[in-house]
């Protein structure tokens, strides 16, 4: 491959990861084929689900031969279509549980090599493959809200709890005394979930034990996420809140940036919090803070330049960046450090001076905003009597090219 080939697969790369669709819509629909394979084998070895549902002392007579990866096969199945639907919505907290479902299906997929099974090496690939393209993407997945992030926890814990209460009950004749009864289930998945343990039932065989140790671990790992993404932040922010007299946000995620203290920039923020976004401003000093007129601004005081600044205010998962100082040159800056970051946050600067417009450019910025370029321009039309072009006026005063490269074609006209 030439450096002519390299540069056109480089160049289609960027672009395709511009789409609004890629990389997370193809992981989800992934991730979803692979929950359908995990449910097929066990869903055929059902006789009747209509008969579980009218008679659950039937789940044993009726899943004769499932063994502890069926049981596991079955929920971890449910489990990926739900975190499916999560990464569709580019959750956060649905790109961890995938990546822990993810592992749990590689175990099984490597089980499955043990019992001589043909599609168990292809199973592995995929699983394998589709692992790799979740931590390659993580990036991508940094929506939701607490909202959002508690519901998806929420679904996950109950997945777990309906696995546990199905395992316990299916493999009750290996417990002493036997488990025959729902109740029963449903008191050991308790207390096993809780990892209390009083010992009044216990298991006697192998299955049976390493369907306990599969309970324990995931418990662990997932109660101990869930309480990671949903009620520290919360209580963080609460007691920020307390003792500092206003709210952080300390989440971070789909919000808008404002680096910097202007008019432009406090007109900007008003209107944003007034539509209730979320914004995070960057102030080289904190007592700028005051011109925004707001109790409850959340600020990260540091050179917005600085890639470590931008990461505190959560560049990574913001849904804009704007440099909106009245210095054309910090403002520069500020967009080439956005975009060594390699995030998708749209990048808005401002410019003061027309001598800087083509300078600006070239940092490739989404958008760029210059009122104070125009307003004399305008004035002196108004004044003159001049017809106004609104398209070009609205054009050139976002900085869009075409708009000032046709105005300025029309001048030398």
């Amino acid at each position: 491959m030439n450096l002519d080939d390299r540069s056109r697969l480089h160049k289609a790369v960027e672009d395709l990861t511009r789409q609004t669709w890629f990389p997370h819509i193809p992981i989800s629909l992934a991730l979803a084929l692979l929950g359908v394979l995990h449910l097929m084998p066990v869903l055929d070895q059902a006789q009747s689900l209509q008969l579980h549902l009218l008679t659950p002392g039937s789940i044993r007579q009726d899943l004769t031969g499932v063994d502890l990866p069926g049981v596991s096969q079955l929920s971890l199945g449910v489990f990926l279509l739900i975190m499916s639907v999560g990464l569709w919505l580019r959750l956060q907290f649905a790109w961890l549980l995938a990546v822990l479902g993810l592992g749990l299906a590689i175990v099984l997929a490597t089980l499955s090599l043990q019992s001589d099974r043909p599609a168990g090496i292809w199973q592995l690939a995929y699983d394998t493959l589709l692992m790799g393209s979740l931590l390659a993407a993580h990036r991508q997945f940094s929506g939701g809200s607490f909202q959002l992030a508690t519901l998806a926890a929420l679904v996950a814990v109950l997945v777990l709890f309906a696995y546990t209460v199905f395992g316990t009950y299916y493999f009750g004749a290996q417990f002493s005394p036997q488990i025959d009864t729902l109740t029963d289930a449903l008191y050991v998945s308790v207390v096993t979930m809780t990892t209390v343990g009083f010992g009044d039932f216990t298991p006697t065989t192998t299955d049976a034990r390493l369907f306990l140790v599969s309970v324990i671990l995931l418990s662990i790992a997932l109660l101990s996420t869930a309480v990671g993404a949903t009620l520290i932040p919360a209580m963080v922010s609460r007691i920020a809140q307390i003792t500092t007299g206003r709210r952080v946000n300390v989440l971070r995620k789909n919000h808008y940036i404002i680096i910097g203290y202007s008019a432009l920039a406090a007109n900007t923020y008003r209107e944003l919090a007034d539509r209730q976004e979320q914004v995070t401003v960057i102030l080289t000093r904190k007592s700028d803070s005051a011109h925004f007129n707001a109790e409850d601004i959340d600020i990260v005081v540091g050179d917005g330049g600085n890639l470590d600044t931008l990461r505190e205010a959560g560049a990574e998962q913001a849904k804009a960046i704007m440099a909106l100082m009245d210095d054309d040159s910090e403002n520069a800056f500020v967009i080439l450090a956005v975009k060594e970051l390699q995030i998708k946050a749209k990048t808005v600067v401002a410019v003061s001076q027309a001598k800087h417009l083509a300078r600006v450019r070239r940092v490739h910025p989404d958008m760029i905003i210059a009122p104070q370029v125009l307003g004399g321009e305008l004035l002196t039309s108004v004044l003159t009597g001049e017809r106004i072009d609104v398209k070009g006026i609205m054009g050139r005063l976002l900085g869009q090219s075409d708009a000032v490269q046709t105005s300025d074609k029309k001048k030398q006209n």
